[in-house]
């Protein structure tokens, strides 16, 4: 990975940030603006140079500040246009009948909002290149946006096909950092190996693509839900939580004035997912557990 940016600051080890019951917005907006301070109890370490086949290795992303995010336009909830929407494009019956439920739950606790899950049904017709064997990304999207809803913050697609996205061989997700829509896969996550891991791969994968619809870019400063990834073992090694600095952006985006609020509502929707370890991190940023 490239050097840190101009402006940022090196590590201050002593400086911890979650010690605290209460965190305040202004002080997740400090951490936006440092993005070196640490905190979370190791949670959000610094990420190391890359290695060959990485994410940032393949894709050197430079990252972005909270001041860029700000000045970026990004996405915004409106007066009339709050909701989130799942919308399932499913071959065959769920093999986890759970998964959508508890997705909903997570979705509506991380961005503090009505989530729906729309009916099941087809893929469009172009959207699945059969000499692929794969759903295009951007074949499906121009559908997505025709069909949102009035009332839609973001439309996340969940489908059971393959996926691939541009000159990719295959992708886990894609989500648009402007268009409100996006589509994950849970085709390669290894329900048939291990359906609780499958899980936990389908939750956060949901978390990180619906961060791209609200123009949250891959995190290039910790490690974080947001950092890219090109594996599932790159997908595994990232926590499923927000960075302080992708916090206090989601945080402003949202008009969240108690991001511990938040964590403990997701801490919760962790534990109901089967997700005892993120639910314990959660509540490890909120102060509530040592």
């Amino acid at each position: 990975m490239r050097e840190a940016r101009a402006g940022l600051r090196k590590p201050r080890s002593g400086r911890i940030l979650y010690g605290v019951r209460i965190l305040p917005l202004a002080l997740l907006l400090l951490a936006a603006r440092e993005p070196d301070v640490e905190g979370g109890k190791g949670l959000f370490r610094r990420l190391r140079p890359p290695e060959p086949g990485e994410w940032l290795w393949v894709y050197p992303e430079e990252g972005q500040t909270f001041a860029e995010y700000r000045a970026s336009d990004p996405v915004r909830p409106t007066a009339e246009r709050r909701t989130v929407y799942i919308a399932p494009f499913l071959t065959r019956p769920a093999g986890d009948p759970a998964l959508l439920p508890a997705m909903k739950g997570l979705l509506s606790a991380s961005f503090a909002a009505e989530v729906r899950i729309l009916p099941p049904r087809p893929l469009p017709s172009g959207a699945y290149v059969r000499a692929r064997r794969q759903v295009s990304a951007f074949a499906l999207a121009p559908h997505l946006v025709r069909e949102l809803p009035g009332d839609a913050l973001f439309v996340l697609a969940v489908t059971d096909r393959d996926l691939f996205v541009g000159d990719l061989s295959h992708a886990f997700g894609w989500g648009s950092l402007k268009l409100r829509v996006g589509v994950l896969s849970t085709a390669r996550l290894g329900a048939e190996a291990d359906p609780a891991l499958a899980r936990r791969r389908a939750m956060t994968l949901a978390l990180h693509e619906a961060g791209h619809l609200l123009s949250l870019p891959h995190c290039t400063f910790y490690r974080c839900l947001m950092n890219g990834a090109l594996t599932v073992e790159e997908a595994d090694a990232r926590p499923a939580a927000l960075c302080p600095v992708c916090r206090a952006k989601l945080c402003w985006n949202l008009g969240i004035t108690d991001p511990m609020d938040r964590e403990r509502s997701l801490a919760g929707a962790f534990a109901a997912a089967g997700m005892e370890r993120d639910s314990d991190d959660a509540l490890t940023i909120a102060g509530a557990k040592g």
